[in-house]
């Protein structure tokens, strides 16, 4: 009878453990999924940023400014993350898009920086759009 309790209490402890272990993963996969929805929303609203920056650039609308600020503080607020490599840096692939390639000394090297790009966390919502230096082969 003892055994058959103490099988019984183990049972019972390991499906409460099963229990408390799938609320949990129910409560990470939520979170997952608002974040990836999100990300959704921000691939979609963030060229609408690109064109806002531009309109700043080649306006003195205080106004225009005043919204690509409040763009990108919701954008900080969020948690988002500005990818802008500087010329000389190292080429990634994953955080990096390379629109062209220039003849260079610095092997696989940021040449210019064409549009920014944009990460939560360690997911890349859309990457640096960027020119590469690749060094040129010499004819023999």
């Amino acid at each position: 009878m003892k055994n058959k309790i103490k099988t019984l209490e183990e049972s019972w402890k390991r499906a409460l453990a099963d229990y408390q272990n799938l609320v949990k993963r129910v409560e990470a996969d939520k979170k997952d999924f608002v974040r990836f929805a999100n990300m959704n929303l921000l691939a979609k609203l963030i060229p609408v940023l690109d064109i806002l920056d531009l309109a700043a650039k080649h306006s003195s609308d205080p106004g225009i400014k005043m919204a690509v600020a409040q763009f990108r503080e919701v954008l900080q607020s969020e948690n988002v993350q500005e990818i802008i490599p500087a010329p000389g840096d190292k080429f990634d692939h994953e955080l990096h898009e390379c629109l062209e390639t220039l003849p260079g000394e610095l092997d696989n090297t940021i040449a210019e920086l064409v549009t920014p790009g944009y990460k939560i966390d360690k997911f890349i919502i859309r990457p640096a759009q960027v020119k590469v230096h690749k060094k040129l082969a010499l004819d023999k």
